[in-house]
């Protein structure tokens, strides 16, 4: 998820104020349900944010950002470049401030802490929060991000990368709950399963990549029947994001065409129109775009 920094030159001028017909105080879509009773008021809108050691503290910058995170109704950041921004205190006023912003002038309710391992959150996350005396300066999600099936970790410590955070999470006042984001149910195959299960077993939320040109249910299908079936096997229903990229090799031209909303209802509509057991343990809560360098390119903000 991470070759993808040599893109963002190519379109930086794009996020400059252009003027448009359009007005900041108007939803950018108003997607067509495709007969779905859906509520798109209350859905799970997230997105990664990238270049973040280039972003915070410029204020220019993060209102920049901030402002097209505003526009298209995400109410979720997922934070990269942690390790480079809280690597020591010198760091912690202008992340604060930044979180401070995000969730006080441009309606964030979560901030995402990604990192790599149970001891980044035990160590360098945990001290940014007990830093902060007041709560909306904290981090209040854990993603974790270890590539297992592409030979990032083996599974094995993976999973118990992801059970160190788990029980971090569990034990800190006010609970900070747990998500992981995969990709496939392999390295080694034939343990589907397996795999499934303790992903679900330690987990509030998963995200699912459907990184395709034009994403579909079908791609993911498999996967989500694994996560239903380990979710019916512990009497749980487990909530599930849809993650969309928008780098070129995926589905950045499809974006520069169709909104994340209309893209969220078109794999949604399909993933209703199927069929698979497990499917009554799945709740699908909404989408996840990786990433905002990609997606403000895709679908830039015009303002008047």
């Amino acid at each position: 998820m991470k070759n993808h920094y040599l893109f963002i030159a190519l379109f930086s001028t794009i996020f400059l104020f252009t003027q448009c017909s359009e007005d900041l105080s108007v939803e950018p879509t108003s997607p067509n349900h495709n007969g779905l009773k859906v509520d798109m008021t209350s859905i799970y809108r997230g997105v990664y944010l990238d270049s973040l050691k280039y972003i915070v503290g410029d204020q220019g910058k993060e209102n920049s950002v901030l402002q097209w995170c505003q526009y298209n109704n995400f109410t979720t950041v997922t934070c990269y470049d942690l390790y480079t921004l809280l690597a020591t205190s010198a760091g912690y006023p202008k992340v604060a401030a930044f979180i401070r912003k995000a969730r006080e002038q441009y309606g964030i309710t979560t901030v995402t802490a990604c990192m790599g391992s149970a001891s980044a959150f035990s160590g360098m996350i945990n001290t940014y929060n007990n830093s902060r005396t007041d709560s909306v300066e904290r981090f209040n999600y854990s993603n974790l991000e270890l590539e297992w099936w592409n030979k990032a970790a083996t599974y094995k410590k993976y999973l118990s990368e992801l059970q160190g955070i788990k029980a971090w999470g569990d034990a800190k006042t006010p609970r900070i709950p747990t998500e992981t984001y995969i990709g496939w149910f392999q390295n080694p195959t034939g343990q589907e399963l397996t795999q499934a299960t303790g992903i679900v077993n330690n987990t509030d939320r998963v995200l699912v990549h459907a990184y395709q040109t034009i994403p579909t249910f079908n791609y993911m299908k498999s996967r989500l029947q694994w996560l239903g079936k380990a979710a019916m096997a512990q009497n749980k229903v487990q909530k599930v994001v849809f993650l969309f990229s928008a780098e070129p090799s995926f589905s950045f031209n499809y974006f520069v065409n169709n909104s994340f909303d209309q893209t969220f209802l078109k794999v949604l509509s399909e993933y209703e129109a199927a069929s698979f057991t497990g499917k009554d343990n799945l709740e699908i809560i909404g989408y996840q775009i990786f990433a905002q360098s990609e997606g403000r390119a895709a679908r830039p903000l015009m303002i008047q």
